[in-house]
């Protein structure tokens, strides 16, 4: 692999950011494409021959179902399911081991966001091959599809999926005599008016944990800040008038009161959030499962809503993920497991009898498989939490939109430490967020080309 690409993901790894993630090494094993052809893992289902696969994930207890579904079809393939903790404990054990060359998994989870890096350092498995694309990308969400590829390469199959929501605490809203917002124009004017009733409230909330929330501004404006091509090649373009005019307009909602930029994963904003602090709350899918299970005090209190659109009306909405992730057979799997493998990670994230495993752990769980996204009967389940509303139909409608335009950087933990270094500090009133922009992408580039990658003028 390149030199240049090697330094630059195993610097990221080595400053360990908000969490380890890539993993420096050449995972033990061969990291060219696999051959394993669409017809090796219909095979390797057919036959009888015992096969033992170890897997690791951070969400032990819902993907137990699945793969105990799985085994229990094709019981000559043995999974053994291991629980890595949380999320963060589960990349410093996987980088811990691809370093030390040994006890490597056959499979790992992974987020779509941190797979570049992963792949990147040899860690991951080419598992591109015109047959497993073909018939197997078919089964998927165009959007998740595309996230499980970089450059040429395919590294892992559709897990779970995140599109965005807008959770809206509805009691606020009557109480202020506000309808749902449906443009962004509409929420802006929605939150003056919140805010001017009462100066404690806000009607949104501007993540400062990591870039997510930044991303989903971009993603949903149909505003590409940077390009990857292959797996060498990088492009900004962080300055111009579309970015121009979404930085603009967060610093007029935050310098109006409109939303106030405040990391939400501490127990302050849990508390203010309970106390109607916030009137919405945008965020991935899987937040509405952990609202309700944390949040018991709202239910009957909020309901669920396609985010804001940019443009004039709601026709022109355009949504993004904020979470999601894949499975991915690593570099060190042997060849003579590797169709196995690829066949666990289809079945287990594409089959009815899989799916049914999933949405059996209490719902919360959005498949990414295209199956799932269009059946009827799902979208027709109501969640008492959120008013009886039929909640996943949202959800479907929201990841029918997401625009699948959209790459991410191998180096995405060095992306996420110069967003937090350079734009949260002017995510405040009379905040210079356009200039911002500027030193985080002068920044990135000056990170990219010390660490060997091309950086192409756009």
């Amino acid at each position: 692999m390149n030199k240049g690409l090697y330094r630059a993901v195993c610097a990221v790894a080595a400053a360990a950011l908000a969490f380890p993630l890539a993993a420096c090494g050449s995972g033990g094993g061969d990291t060219g494409a696999s051959g394993i052809t669409a017809d090796d893992v219909q095979a390797v289902l057919d036959s009888n021959e015992d096969i033992t696969l170890t897997v690791w994930t951070w969400a032990y207890d819902i993907r137990k179902k699945s793969t105990d579904a799985f085994m229990k079809k094709y019981p000559h393939i043995k999974i053994d399911l291991v629980s890595t903790g949380t999320s963060s404990d589960h990349y410093t054990k996987f980088q811990n081991v691809v370093k030390a060359g040994s006890g490597i998994p056959d499979i790992v989870q992974t987020d779509y966001d941190s797979m570049p890096q992963y792949a990147a350092t040899g860690s991951l498995a080419n598992i591109s091959e015109e047959s497993i694309e073909k018939e197997f990308g078919s089964l998927y969400a165009d959007a998740a599809w595309n996230a499980v590829h970089m450059g040429d390469g395919l590294y892992g199959i559709p897990s779970d999926q995140a599109p965005v929501a807008m959770y809206v605490r509805a009691d606020i809203l009557e109480e202020y005599g506000i309808d749902v917002p449906t443009t962004w124009d509409e929420f802006e004017e929605a939150g003056k008016k919140l805010h001017e009733a009462d100066p404690t409230k806000y009607m949104g909330v501007f993540d400062t944990s990591n870039a997510h929330f930044m991303d989903y501004f971009f993603r949903a404006a149909g505003v590409k800040t940077y390009s990857v091509d292959g797996t060498e090649n990088v492009s900004f373009d962080m300055q111009n008038d579309e970015t121009k005019e979404v930085m603009e307009r967060i610093q007029r909602m935050i310098d109006e009161g409109v939303i106030e930029a405040t990391a939400t994963g501490t127990d302050q904003f849990t508390r203010d959030f309970l106390d109607g602090r916030y009137a919405t709350w945008i965020d991935g899918c899987w937040r509405g499962a952990l609202i309700a299970s944390n949040m018991p005090s709202l239910e009957g209190k909020m309901t669920v809503e396609l985010p804001p659109a940019y443009g004039d009306s709601s026709a022109d909405l355009k949504t993004a993920t904020i979470g999601g992730s894949m499975l991915a057979m690593t570099s060190a799997c042997p060849k003579e497991k590797r169709a196995a493998a690829i066949a666990y990670m289809n079945w287990v994230s594409s089959d009815p009898d899989a799916i049914e495993a999933w949405q059996s752990y209490g719902g919360s769980y959005f498949n990414a498989a295209k199956s799932f996204q269009t059946d009827s009967e799902q979208a027709n389940i109501t969640d008492d939490f959120f008013r009886g509303e039929k909640v996943k139909a949202v959800y479907f409608e929201s990841a029918s939109k997401i625009n699948d335009d959209w790459d991410v950087l191998p180096f995405n933990s060095q992306y996420a430490q110069e967003f937090v270094d350079t734009v949260v500090p002017e995510l405040t009133e009379d905040g210079d967020l356009y200039n911002a922009l500027g030193k985080w992408q002068s920044n990135l580039e000056t990170y990219a080309e010390d660490q060997g990658f091309n950086v192409v003028d756009k």
